[in-house]
């Protein structure tokens, strides 16, 4: 999550699980895009995520970011 104040305002990028490679070394998980891709990735609240189980928005995270889906 980003921005927002004492979880106000906060909002979410959602990324892919599968494109979501997790390394120790790095002390978490490592994605295969820029800085620049992320802080340009659709973002969402809460509630807007979790809104009719967020398909929609599932979608459109996958489309954004150009990933076959693994469902």
């Amino acid at each position: 999550g980003f921005g927002g104040f004492l979880g106000m305002g906060e909002k979410y990028h959602a990324i892919p699980w599968s494109v979501l490679d997790y390394q120790r070394s790095q002390g978490g998980y490592v994605v295969p895009f820029s800085k620049e891709q992320l802080e340009a990735a659709p973002a969402y609240s809460i509630n807007e995520l979790t809104a009719d189980d967020g398909h929609r928005l599932r979608q459109e995270s996958y489309d954004y970011y150009r990933v076959q889906h693994d469902w």
